[in-house]
């Protein structure tokens, strides 16, 4: 039975409420995840609790507690120049980018290029799911005891 800290072997998908998946691994190899370590989110995790090797589980999530709210915020505007090679610059393309931390540290992201503009290009920091009602969908495969 699945309780805190259990490591387990799981298939998951994630779609919209439409039934567009977004991502799955059930035609691939499991993932492993450790309870309670934050490699999914929490609201998820919770429900995980409890359940058997074999158990199946489909659940609606609310974007805040998915992937969050859509954040105006981490839509930015950046020059072409900025970019090393411009033939990255192409619509809905998604691309790994240095961000700067209020810390002065930097992370990578993941940006979604929404509009390309003549002097620069607007980025989309957010997750592409983020806004979004989900349905997730989960079997355990195998539980480390």
């Amino acid at each position: 039975m699945i309780k805190f800290n259990s490591v387990v072997d799981l298939h998951y998908s994630i779609s919209n409420l439409e039934g567009v998946e977004f991502e799955s691994t059930f035609d691939s190899k499991p993932i492993k995840v450790k309870i309670g370590d934050g490699q999914i989110p929490q609201k998820l995790e919770i429900t995980l609790y409890g359940l058997k090797q074999n158990s199946e589980q489909t659940m609606t999530l609310d974007p805040a507690d998915a992937f969050g709210i859509r954040d105006t915020n981490k839509v930015k505007a950046v020059k072409k120049s900025a970019f090393p090679n411009q033939e990255m610059i192409k619509k809905d393309n998604v691309i790994e980018i240095d961000v700067k931390e209020n810390g002065g540290e930097t992370n990578v992201a993941f940006a979604m290029i929404k509009q390309i503009n003549a002097d620069d290009v607007i980025l989309d920091l957010n997750h592409p799911l983020a806004g979004q009602k989900i349905m997730f969908k989960v079997k355990i495969i195998k539980i480390y005891e």
